[in-house]
């Protein structure tokens, strides 16, 4: 079988790490790289936790930091939603697995020259907007780039924007205004997939690491969704970007023309995703549904099967 070659970038980040997690727990597609940028939490930690969850299952991936900062007005605090470490702060050993020295713009070109790529973007898209400044050709050599970000109805920092735009919405223009073909996952689609109290339970249940690391960074996650939306369901946003790579045709997706506001004082970092029908063979494609029990099911068995490797 032939494997999709992926790099995921990412700000790690709970539901980053269940991302990252399914990605490893799927043999459709091969991790060749984790990028790390500055976004749930500062990029030290970011890129800490990419080397901790490359540890978690035992794989040789490259893991490499990119950007500390978004293109302008610096983002000063990290989010407190997924813990002051970013992975529900747990006890985590020291990682042996070591940081590439290349800056992560480089790690993405260089995974491009080497063959077919695929980028699963779930954080701010900083990396990629300083990568395809540097490497104009880079547009070219991408067969897809998978993010999640955005919103049609409802933004999570603001009522316009969503998170990963809202960091750095230059870069989120320079990225959408590429030549390559995108998918976008927003929060239109991401709310409609969420893990429950009993998923966590049925995660304990495994006596597995991974069971024990995934329930014990999504309980403080379930409770921020308690706080803030009233319920503890867990929002698995950036698993849909991986949930379409290995499972093609769960997500119903819709050819449109992705935009990002970048000025106004109500409108910073609100995406604009024009679904005329005359649009529908776009390059350019955004997540309009998916069936969250059968998603349920196929996330929690692919990381039940997870194991480490050598």
């Amino acid at each position: 079988m032939d494997r999709r070659r992926v790099l995921i970038d990412t700000d790690p980040g709970v539901d980053d790490a269940i991302a990252i997690l399914l990605a490893f727990a799927s043999p459709e597609i091969e991790v060749v790289a984790i990028t790390a940028v500055a976004g749930n939490v500062g990029l030290d930690k970011t890129a800490l936790n990419a080397r901790r969850l490359a540890d978690l299952v035992d794989r040789p991936v490259v893991v490499a930091a990119g950007c500390a900062e978004p293109l302008s007005d610096p983002v000063t605090e990290d989010s407190v939603v997924h813990g002051r470490d970013g992975l529900g702060d747990l006890e985590w050993d020291e990682p042996r697995t070591i940081l590439d020295p290349r800056h992560a713009t480089e790690v993405i070109y260089d995974a491009a020259v080497e063959g077919p790529l695929t980028i699963v973007a779930i954080g701010p898209l900083t990396n990629l907007a300083v990568a395809l400044e540097r490497h104009p050709d880079l547009e070219s050599m991408v067969e897809r780039v998978v993010i999640m970000g955005g919103a049609s109805f409802e933004g999570n920092v603001t009522p316009a924007a969503e998170f990963n735009i809202w960091v750095d919405p230059e870069a989120a223009r320079r990225v959408f205004a590429a030549s390559w073909p995108i998918d976008l996952m927003p929060l239109d689609l991401t709310h409609q997939a969420y893990l429950v109290d009993e998923d966590l339970e049925e995660m304990r249940s495994w006596g597995t690491v991974i069971g024990e690391r995934c329930s014990g960074m999504l309980e403080p996650y379930a409770a921020f969704h308690d706080e803030w939306y009233g319920n503890r369901d867990v929002i698995m946003h950036d698993a849909m970007c991986v949930y379409e790579l290995v499972s093609p045709g769960a997500i119903t997706l819709q050819g449109v023309r992705l935009a990002v506001e970048v000025a106004g004082e109500h409108a910073r970092g609100a995406t604009f995703i024009d679904r005329r029908r005359a649009l529908a063979d776009s390059v350019q494609r955004v997540g309009v549904h998916v069936d969250n029990a059968q998603f349920r099911r196929f996330l929690l068995d692919r990381l039940h099967s997870l194991t480490p490797r050598s």
